[in-house]
């Protein structure tokens, strides 16, 4: 976990976040590098309010509990995560671009 409250699946590093950055980069770099730092920046808040994300209702019911919030200052970035028992902090699950078809992203990208 960081020291922030939050723990971020592994894919969310490696993957969701990497390949947003890059993909702005090609534009703009400094872009990039803007919009990772809101991004890191609400990680932090929803680990000190885990419930101000809207509930995420799926289908599936191992996705029950799942909370979405837009990245501050780019609302077209979603995080999806999931609150810790006993107010620990929340586990970043998901994060995407809203254009994304986030039904079919998590079916294809199960992750607890």
């Amino acid at each position: 976990m960081h020291n922030c409250g939050y723990e971020l699946h592994p894919d969310v590093e490696s993957v969701d976040l990497e390949d947003i950055a890059s993909y702005i980069a090609q534009e703009n770099p400094v872009a990039a590098d803007q919009v990772t730092k809101a991004i890191i920046e609400t990680f932090d808040l929803l680990a000190k309010r885990a419930r101000m994300g809207t509930e995420y209702h799926p289908i599936r019911r191992v996705l029950r509990g799942i909370r979405m919030f837009t990245v501050t200052d780019y609302p077209n970035y979603l995080i999806y995560y999931r609150p810790l028992p006993e107010a620990a902090g929340v586990r970043i699950l998901y994060f995407l671009h809203a254009a994304r078809d986030s039904a079919t992203f998590v079916q294809d990208h199960q992750r607890q």
